[in-house]
């Protein structure tokens, strides 16, 4: 169900002891919100919220700390995102996607991380490589990147894992990253179009764009793990020829509605398009292929694995 005016009025009457300044604030919200959980946190990620509650508020600043996610591994993450970076800490997020990775990335291989976040799976893929092996991650979000370079730097990781400050795409130059400067969730930016109006409470900002054919990427490229936001279809257009050649194994997230929203297309055309390419589609299991799927039906995000035929 869509959000209705009587939610963003109460939404501010609880949350803001006041009613909305007028019709113009409320209508953008009840058209660029899908659910009450978004109004909600882009409420409390707001100024006038975190003035009026600072005891609350505090949790909402950006707090680094390391965190040992194995023995001698470490990673650098957010206190204030939520949705990521509590999980990491509590230990319980996307355990089935990281035992994937264990269980197929190998020493010596030359692995990609596209939408790399804080470098979560490009640090356990940086151990399965070894020194003799490489993991190039591209990740457009400085505040993200930021705590990737720094988890290279702690782990010694230099020279084996390379870093781009840049998202992956169809083509190269420059694409529109879209995202909220206050949000709960720092791995929600997405590739936006130019000519389209910015969702309420988000902003936009021109970033490097990287076709993974044209990059210098050392071969064959054995495993790629891929989370755009509804970009995965655009990015391995532009990973053509190294999927051809290489037909590396791809762990990919589908999120429907995203993929709607920044490539215009459905699941069942995202795995089609893979068939294309000479891809079967997976679910993923308790960390192993699960059955071979032509649809994705969710409300939220799956992963799924792609496998050359």
């Amino acid at each position: 169900m869509g959000l209705t005016r009587d939610h963003i009025v109460w939404a501010y009457r609880i949350l803001l002891d006041r009613e909305p300044e007028s019709d113009d604030v409320i209508l953008p919200k009840m058209r660029g919100y899908q659910n009450t959980r978004d109004l909600r946190n882009d409420i409390v990620t707001s100024e006038e919220y975190q003035e009026k509650n600072r005891d609350y508020a505090q949790m909402n600043a950006r707090t680094l700390v390391i965190r040992e996610i194995e023995p001698g591994l470490r990673l650098v993450i957010d206190l204030a995102d939520h949705a990521i970076g509590l999980n990491i800490l509590r230990g319980r997020f996307e355990l089935n996607e990281i035992e994937f990775v264990r269980r197929t990335v190998r020493p010596g291989q030359h692995v990609v991380d596209a939408g790399a976040h804080v470098g979560l799976f490009a640090m356990h893929m940086a151990v399965a490589v070894g020194p003799s092996g490489s993991v190039h991650c591209f990740e457009p979000f400085e505040a993200n990147a930021e705590c990737l370079e720094q988890a290279v730097r702690e782990n010694r990781f230099d020279g084996r894992v390379v870093v781009e400050r840049a998202a992956v795409g169809a083509t190269s130059g420059t694409a529109h990253l879209v995202f909220a400067p206050a949000t709960l969730n720092s791995g929600g930016a997405f590739i936006g179009r130019p000519d389209e109006d910015v969702l309420p409470g988000h902003e936009t900002r021109s970033v490097p764009l990287i076709a993974l054919d044209t990059y210098p990427l050392p071969r064959p490229i054995s495993f790629i793990k891929i989370d755009v936001e509804g970009a995965e279809p655009q990015a391995l257009r532009g990973a053509a020829r190294v999927l051809r050649e290489d037909k590396p194994i791809i762990l990919s997230e589908v999120h429907p509605s995203q993929l709607a929203l920044v490539s215009g297309v459905s699941p069942a055309a995202f795995i089609a398009e893979m068939a294309g390419l000479g891809y079967r589609c997976h679910r993923l299991g308790a960390g192993v292929l699960g059955a071979e799927v032509t649809d994705v039906h969710t409300n939220g995000v799956e992963s799924v694995v792609f496998v050359a035929r």
